[in-house]
């Protein structure tokens, strides 16, 4: 009885485990890599890289065996290692579709995935990578060509077999790849950025601006007590990052959409709070309520401009946003000084302050819809605009150091203020775009470049100097 009961007990173990085999995916065969590429560029055979006699192409060849075979497990699949590879002179497409017919499951007739990765040298430091995959007991070949430098074979080799496996996948993210170039101008080389790369920045702004709303409502309600406000904070953190995540989820927001929205609700809550307080609003906690308000109305706004627009926003137009409101800001508190004749030791300016900001967020939130500019050449702008403003005061300091009058304070004020737009336009015109017939005979070739300008090796890894300098070609 024991027995009998043990052999029903093992054929139905066995019954199931070739079940559960053949449910499950085809094994994968990786082929060793083959040269050359097979792109027409040579008349060569297929064969495999000699260490000697293919030297560098060798070393890509073995980083590419490699990634490829560490990617289709790591993809799910089940990497079948025993099957040596094709003999020479049976590399053709016909040997593909062939070894991918055979099943290497036992007697399962489920088939083989069979990848067979090819490499060729290119021009420069490049390598030419085409990547063969035959379904398995199939009659398709699925193919992909890219060429990539000698760094990247193995990243750019992941992500083909990852999109040679999942073709549906690849279709959408080639369409959303193009759609996401075409809007920002770009060429077509280069890897594409990860969809919602502005996931963390919008989620680290919403978390701060769900505290701050939280700890406005809890000082509109006349509460001091610590046991309410800790809470309240962590509850609007959270509402802040939970909303930030979904619309990560269900639109692509990238970098420069997140800073734009976090444009229109910081400024436009600072816009709110000035205002508040330069009109003297009663009481004082009163003032955060109309800070907050600003702020999911600039907010609003800046959503409403994505819509409409249909565009995605980079990195300039979103530090174009926050240019504008901060420009804003200083103009139109000396504004308002300029008006009264006083200096910003005798007042403080807030509500021209508050004007401008908001003047200044508008304008240049509209303005970033329609211009493309570079973060660099944005941020030199800015540094004229800077420099200006201390040329000019600097020029007109004697009228308040001898005597302070509201005339001599207007004076120094319109000194100040023509000098940020003297310096924001000269600064403009310098890094424009001048074919050589347009440029100054005085200045050198190139373009004036902020940011990183080289490295420093050191012996825990180069560390970027940044700074300001002049590129061009002479």
């Amino acid at each position: 009885m024991r027995l009998l009961l043990s052999t029903l007990i093992a054929i139905a173990a066995l019954a199931l485990s070739r079940q559960a085999i053949a449910q499950s995916k085809p094994p994968v065969v990786v082929w060793p890599t083959l040269t050359p590429a097979g792109d027409g560029l040579t008349a060569a055979p297929l064969h495999r890289p000699e260490p000697v006699a293919d030297k560098d192409v060798f070393e890509r060849a073995q980083e590419l065996d490699a990634t490829l075979r560490d990617a289709v497990q790591d993809l799910g699949f089940t990497l079948y290692v025993a099957d040596p590879g094709p003999s020479a002179g049976h590399t053709r497409d016909e040997d593909l579709l062939a070894r991918a017919a055979r099943s290497a499951v036992g007697d399962q007739d489920v088939g083989t995935w069979v990848i067979s990765p090819r490499i060729e040298a290119a021009a420069g430091d490049s390598y030419l990578v085409r990547i063969v995959v035959a379904l398995p007991d199939g009659r398709e070949l699925r193919v992909r060509v890219e060429t990539a430098p000698a760094e990247s074979v193995g990243v750019r080799g992941l992500v083909m077999l990852r999109d040679l496996l999942s073709p549906s996948a690849a279709a959408q993210a080639a369409t959303e790849r193009d759609r996401e170039r075409a809007e920002a101008g770009e060429s077509r080389a280069g890897p594409a950025p990860p969809r919602s790369a502005g996931r963390a920045v919008l989620a680290v702004n919403a978390a701060l601006f769900g505290g701050f709303t939280s700890f406005s409502l809890q000082q509109s309600s006349g509460s001091t007590d610590p046991r309410v406000l800790y809470p309240l904070l962590a509850l609007g953190a959270g509402i802040g990052v939970g909303s930030a995540l979904l619309v990560a989820d269900e639109w692509n927001i990238t970098t420069g959409d997140a800073w734009y929205l976090s444009a229109g609700a910081w400024w436009g809550a600072g816009a709110g709070f000035l205002i508040a307080a330069g009109r003297h609003v009663q009481p004082l906690d009163d003032r955060y309520t109309v800070g907050i308000a600003g702020g999911l109305l600039g907010a609003s706004l800046a959503t409403a401009t994505l819509a409409l627009t249909r565009q995605s926003m980079d990195d300039g137009d979103a530090i174009l946003a926050h240019s504008g409101a901060a420009y804003g800001l200083l103009m139109g508190g000396a504004a308002e000084l300029l008006y009264r004749g006083q200096s910003t030791m005798q007042v403080t300016p807030y509500t021209g302050s508050g004007y401008g900001t908001a003047i200044g967020l508008l304008g240049a939130g509209a303005l970033a819809t329609r211009i493309k500019i570079s973060p660099s050449r944005l941020l030199l702008i800015d540094l004229g605009v800077g420099g200006g403003a201390l040329v000019g005061a600097a020029i007109a300091s004697p009228l308040i150091f001898q005597n302070a009058t509201p005339t001599n304070t207007r004076g120094w004020l319109t000194a100040t203020m023509v000098g940020s737009v003297a310096g924001g336009v000269a600064t403009w015109w310098l890094t424009r775009d001048a074919t050589p017939s347009r440029a100054s005979s005085f200045l050198p070739p190139g373009s004036p470049t902020a940011g990183a300008i080289g490295e420093t090796p050191t012996v825990r890894g180069s560390i970027p100097v940044y700074g300001v300098g002049w590129a061009g070609q002479m």
